[in-house]
């Protein structure tokens, strides 16, 4: 069950405050008695509203975490991989005609669209590569060194370090959002038969619906339906839209 973040505001709004209203007013309190609402009704209910409001706390702080680790490791992955497509493109071009040094060298073929496995072909190309005297002998004619060859070795760990702390930042937003969205449907769920009884044991009264923020309409009333905007663009659900894996244009 998703939740929008207009939705989630509203719910945690109206529940607190008709679940409050209605434990704190008296005449209330009689009139929704003869339901068989007490007073552990209203300190459930509230009980949820305050587990919501910290869960969805929770959830933004850990969203914000996972999006600024992202934001690091594709910083750390496009300074690498600007460097470390450079020498493959030399090292390729050292050994065109010869394929099979190339797939000894990790060199051969496109990099994997899987991170975690395009990190693994990284980790093999650099280390391969750099005790391979006849490689290196080739990439000299480049102005490429060992020296350079290592220091890159060690910014692909960097990349794999920042890839992982991503992936945990990621798992707990996700596990975070499952949690989060669990408490809302229960509370969605009290709320909507809470606000049932109250239009019930409350139906002579308008004014004491107002007060728990339940909407009273005129007899006859109809709810008028939105015209659609002919002009308007379609929206688009942006939970539906993912970024493009970093790794899939290498």
């Amino acid at each position: 069950m998703a939740h929008k973040r207009a939705s989630i505001g509203n719910l945690l709004e109206t529940s607190q405050l008709m679940f409050q209203n209605a434990r704190d007013d008296e005449e209330i309190n009689t009139l929704l008695a003869p339901f068989k609402v007490t007073e552990q009704q209203f300190d459930f209910g509230l009980s949820l509203c305050r587990k919501a409001f910290k869960l969805e706390s929770l959830q933004i702080k850990l969203h914000g975490q996972q999006f600024r680790s992202r934001k690091k490791f594709d910083k750390l992955f496009n300074e690498f991989n600007e460097t470390y497509q450079m020498h493959l493109k030399f090292l390729r071009i050292s050994f065109e005609k010869d394929k099979e040094k190339l797939k000894e060298l990790s060199a051969f073929g496109k990099r994997s669209r899987s991170i975690a496995d395009w990190i693994k072909q990284a980790f093999s190309f650099y280390q391969t590569t750099v005790v391979d005297e006849e490689a290196m002998t080739a990439l000299d004619n480049f102005g490429i060194t060992a020296e350079m060859f290592q220091q890159n070795e060690g910014k692909i760990k960097e990349v794999d370090d920042a890839f992982r702390t991503h992936k945990i930042k990621l798992g707990a937003a996700q596990n975070a959002v499952e949690e989060r969205n669990a408490v809302f449907k229960e509370l969605d769920t009290f709320a909507k038969h809470f606000r049932a009884i109250c239009r019930t044991a409350l139906k002579a009264h308008p004014q004491l619906l107002e007060k728990l923020g339940i909407k009273v309409y005129s007899k006859g009333y109809k709810k008028r339906k939105r015209k659609k905007d002919k002009n308007q663009p379609p929206t688009t659900n942006s939970a539906e839209q993912s970024a493009p894996n970093t790794a899939e244009s290498v």
